[in-house]
């Protein structure tokens, strides 16, 4: 497949454009960002792909925003022999036009078009197309090459392998796995129709269960109603036995029911003399019980009367106790108090101390600040300068600079050399006389005309050389620029600047240091604070000496005081000590005394309600024998047991007729027999009930319907059981063929690694170096890369190695493949992370790749592809 032309109108950012591509070779196609770039190879797809109607966001994205105008692409390619123009315009006016280009010259349109367009596209190797991008968006990854028909055949070829077999074997891959997809998804999985065979099998099961299960309750019905038949039979023949028997044991229950009564009767009168018995006794014991308590009584009162004595013997010396221990807590307790105000006086006058102490050190520091003050304002007061180490520097630099430039002026110049012969002579020079020792050398640089004068003997004059001017001009603007330095900043020499820049530093040194010593002194306290204090220490030590009783001496240091305060604490201390103990012991004597007065209390009282007591005692005795004399009281008990042995005998005859007639087992036979009769009856009952639910019931269930139900569910069942075994058949066999070719494929695949490693190689290593290698899976992916002798994974590696990799894969995958079968290598804005070298030797594989298919590289950027010198370049 080969690209001719493309042609773009209002796809996104391009209004209009169209772009020419030679047949072979490489073409860089440049312009800046957003361009448009990419979105050519945008519109190339959406060409291939889209229909004319589409509302694709891939059209409705492309339109240009508040514009009514259609997006058009048209691409001219070749696929095999067969050259083609294709047009499409999207959304307003849509249409397809396939033009052929030599040939009948054929022109198609519409959905024809569009058909054809998409037959002749799958004669390309659609695999392979899009293998050999690589897009700026599209990241690192490596694309899926084994799909690639073009690729197995041009490796299958350089294998060795016959051409076709490969061919072969996807083709009858290809209907095999049409002939699994019949049964299982495309994770080889059940899909619908092998479910839904289960499913039909499934139900035709549980239809022939739910027959089968109506079979059975009819079944059961029938055994039941049959059997319930028997049992009702047998149950009204024990119901007639069960009567016959009640009625001859109601018989004899009638004469031991007669007896009964008469016993009864006998019992009756039993109970009345029992009870007449009972109360006799109880009239007596209440009797006895009156003269015991009367009695007891007399003798609590005689113990309470000697205890009441006891008790008021022993009260008079306790509360004389109790009255002692009061007098002594009241006396400790004003020895506390007196202790109390000792102990306050004394911290009075210790606080007293400390802030006379405290008024001092005020007073000193306060005076201290003042003098630091007016050292500030000394320091203040004296005359600044604006000299600071700036300029001191520069001042220092301009003299430097003059100095240097008279040295420099010097050394450059001749010099007039003089010297005394056997005595000293005098010079004149200027005006001056100097005096020129015996055999000491005097000599001067010849900067300017220099004149000396030998007096009454010889006056020579020496003019300086040709182009000293230079130098003596340099060294006059040294001078100059330093003499206005020093005027500007109003001193005479560098010495007196620097002088009064030490002087500015002592100065300055001077405040920080009292203003240091101003800081020590307030300590981070504030100055106003600290006078407040001043104050208020004053004003309180006057109201202190005001108050304070001068009677008592002030002790005359703060450590005296505080042993005054440890002294007075002790004494308080022990003085509440004392306190402390008396209190208890008061206390314990007001218990003591309180616990005596109530015991007297409680036996005051208990002697009065004694007496109240003993009085009633005797009163109630006294009325008992009124109303009944202890003589009557003994001859009813007697009478009353003499009645009760005579019932008791009567009753005892009673008792032994009723033996005789076996009154127990004959009663409770005919109780047992009735509530048999009763429980017969009620089974019956229900088994007669049961049994007419029963025969409705089985009359409802339709046994020849079901029968019928249940044949045909059979039936069914058989069918899909059949069925599903058919499809389990066929999809484990079409499962089992498709595993072996790819098992098949896979070793084929095996065997073209090499030839695809081996190009790869070849490439990388006129980049990298000749310790280039890589490792390739099956499915033609580079999992590891060997550089200077160590193996890195491909996801280990760099973005620029990555990127560098994968490139070399696309071309090396380009360099396999027949011209023929080939397609355009598509590099959009590629190789950002390579450095120069890189670039270099990568701008070589691209040009070996040109020369077997077209290589179209997108670019921002053309520096990084301008050792593509045999490009075919177009700025966009």
């Amino acid at each position: 497949m080969k690209l001719h032309r493309l042609r773009l109108e209002n796809f996104r950012g391009v209004t209009a454009r169209e772009v020419e591509f030679p047949d072979a070779g490489v073409v860089v196609l440049t312009g800046r960002n957003e361009i448009g770039k990419t979105s050519m190879i945008d519109a190339l797809d959406a060409l291939i792909e889209l229909p004319d109607n589409s509302k694709h966001k891939k059209i409705t994205g492309a339109k240009p925003a508040g514009r009514d105008v259609p997006v058009l692409v048209e691409a001219e390619f070749s696929i095999g022999p067969t050259r083609v123009v294709y047009t499409k315009q999207w959304l307003k006016r849509p249409s397809t036009t396939l033009r052929h280009v030599g040939g009948d010259g054929r022109t198609l349109t519409g959905r024809e078009a569009h058909d054809a367009a998409e037959q002749l596209w799958g004669g390309a190797d659609t695999a392979l197309w899009k293998a050999l991008r690589f897009m700026q968006a599209g990241g690192l990854t490596q694309n899926a090459l084994t799909d690639s028909a073009a690729l197995r055949r041009a490796l299958e070829c350089h294998a060795g392998q016959a051409q076709g077999d490969d061919r072969e074997v996807a083709s009858l891959l290809e209907r095999v796995r049409a002939e699994c997809d019949k049964y299982w998804t495309s994770t080889r999985k059940k899909n619908a129709r092998f479910v839904q065979a289960e499913t039909d099998c499934r139900a035709a099961e549980t239809a022939a269960a739910e027959t089968a299960e109506e079979l059975r309750d009819i079944t059961v019905v029938e055994e039941e109603l049959a059997e319930l038949t028997e049992v009702i039979a047998a149950t009204g023949r024990k119901l007639g036995t069960a009567r016959a028997e009640k009625t001859e044991l109601d018989r004899a229950a009638g004469e031991i029911e007669a007896v009964q009564r008469q016993r009864q009767e006998a019992q009756r009168r039993r109970d009345a003399a029992r009870a007449e018995l009972d109360r006799a006794g109880e009239r007596s014991a209440r009797r006895a019980e009156l003269v015991a308590a009367l009695t007891a009584d007399e003798e609590r009162s005689t113990a309470l009367a000697g205890d009441l004595l006891a008790c008021e013997q022993e009260l008079a010396p306790v509360r004389e106790h109790a009255e002692e221990a009061e007098e002594r807590r009241a006396a400790a307790q004003a020895a506390v108090q007196e202790a109390r105000a000792a102990h306050r006086s004394a911290r009075e006058d210790r606080k007293h101390l400390d802030d006379v102490e405290r008024h001092r050190r005020a007073l000193e520091i306060l005076d201290s600040l003042e003098a630091v003050r007016a050292q500030l304002a000394e320091l203040g007061s004296r005359p600044g300068t604006e000299i600071d180490e700036e300029i001191v520097d520069e001042l220092e630099r301009a003299e430097r600079a003059a100095e240097r430039a008279e040295a420099e002026l010097a050394a450059g110049s001749a010099r007039v050399e003089l010297t005394a012969l056997g005595r000293a002579r005098p010079i004149v020079r200027g005006g001056e006389t100097e005096e020129v020792g015996p055999e000491e050398p005097w000599s001067v640089p010849v900067t300017d005309e220099v004149e000396v004068e030998i007096p009454g003997e010889w006056r020579v004059r020496v003019l300086p050389e040709q182009g000293i001017e230079t130098r003596r001009d340099a060294a006059r603007t040294a001078r100059e620029r330093c003499a206005a330095l020093l005027a500007r900043h109003g001193v005479g020499s560098v010495a007196e600047a620097r002088a009064e820049w030490r002087e500015a530093q002592e100065l300055a040194q001077q405040v920080r240091e009292a203003a240091a010593q101003r800081d020590r002194l307030l300590g981070g306290e504030d100055e106003s604070r600290l006078r407040d204090d001043r104050d208020r220490l004053a004003a309180a030590i006057e109201q202190y000496g005001g108050r304070r009783d001068d009677a008592v001496p002030l002790p005359a240091t703060a450590a005296a005081a505080q042993e005054t305060v440890e002294a007075a604490e002790a004494a308080l201390t022990e003085a509440e000590d004392a306190v402390h103990r008396a209190e208890a012991a008061a206390e314990a004597a007001r218990s003591a005394l309180q616990s005596a007065q109530t015991t007297l209390h409680s036996l005051q009282g208990a002697a009065l309600e004694q007496e109240r007591a003993l009085t009633a005692g005797r009163a109630r005795l006294e009325d008992a024998r009124r109303e009944l004399p202890d003589e009557d009281l003994d001859r009813a008990a007697t009478a009353a047991a003499e009645a009760l042995a005579t019932v008791q005998e009567e009753i005892e005859a009673h008792e032994a007729a009723l033996a005789g007639l076996d009154a127990d087992r004959v009663l409770g036979d005919r109780q047992h027999v009735a509530d048999e009769i009763e429980g017969l009856e009620t089974l019956l009952a229900e088994r007669r009930g049961r049994h007419n639910s029963l025969q409705g019931r089985l009359e409802g269930m339709g046994r020849d319907r079901v029968q019928l139900a249940h044949d045909q569910a059979g039936t069914r069942l058989e069918a899909a059981r059949r069925h599903l075994a058919g499809v389990e058949r066929r999809a484990e066999a079409a499962l089992l063929l498709e595993r072996t070719l790819l098992e098949h494929r896979e070793r084929a695949h095996a065997q073209y690694v090499q030839p695809f490693r081996t190009e790869v190689e070849q490439l990388g290593k006129a980049v990298y170096g000749p310790d280039f290698e890589v490792l390739v899976s099956g499915s033609l992916e580079v999992e590891q890369r060997k550089l200077h002798g160590d193996w890195l994974p491909f996801s280990a590696l760099s973005t620029g190695a990555k990127e560098q990799l994968v490139i070399l894969i696309r071309l090396a995958t380009a360099l396999l493949v027949d011209p023929e079968d080939g397609v355009p290598v598509l590099l959009d804005d590629a190789l950002g992370h390579s450095d120069p070298q890189r670039l270099r030797r990568l701008a070589s594989a691209i040009t070996t790749a040109g020369e077997r298919t077209q290589v179209i590289v997108l670019t921002s950027n053309p520096e990084r592809f301008v050792n593509l010198r045999e490009a075919h370049r177009i700025e966009m």
